[in-house]
């Protein structure tokens, strides 16, 4: 596809470690100053990378990450932390709705 008829937002970029000066951190440092969304694909993923970013990341309103299967340690804690806690919001909301509806029966009674 010629350059005239290129969507915009349609170029993919690949950005890797492999530049001394140019790391990935200070590419998504700077994207995450400027992007809505990134998407994100690593053959290995580490949670200390978003921390790297600091708060960096949490001004872009969605990251997909799509990663290998393999990841450290401390990534598997941090996924099994993060499912429970939104497993236990999930529960607490089911219990809210279903309370909810009780309380409604039994006014309707």
């Amino acid at each position: 596809m010629g350059d005239d008829q290129r969507k915009p937002g349609s170029d993919l970029f690949i950005v890797d470690n492999s530049d001394a000066d140019w790391k990935v951190r200070n590419y998504l440092t700077e994207w995450c100053g400027l992007a809505k969304t990134i998407d994100i694909a690593a053959g290995y993923f580490e949670i200390g990378a978003l921390l790297a970013l600091r708060d960096a990341w949490q001004a872009v309103d969605h990251i997909r990450i799509l990663m290998g299967d393999e990841v450290s340690r401390r990534t598997q804690q941090a996924f099994r932390e993060a499912a429970l806690r939104a497993a236990e919001a999930a529960l607490q909301r089911a219990k809210g709705e279903i309370d909810r509806q009780r309380d409604e029966l039994i006014r309707r009674i």
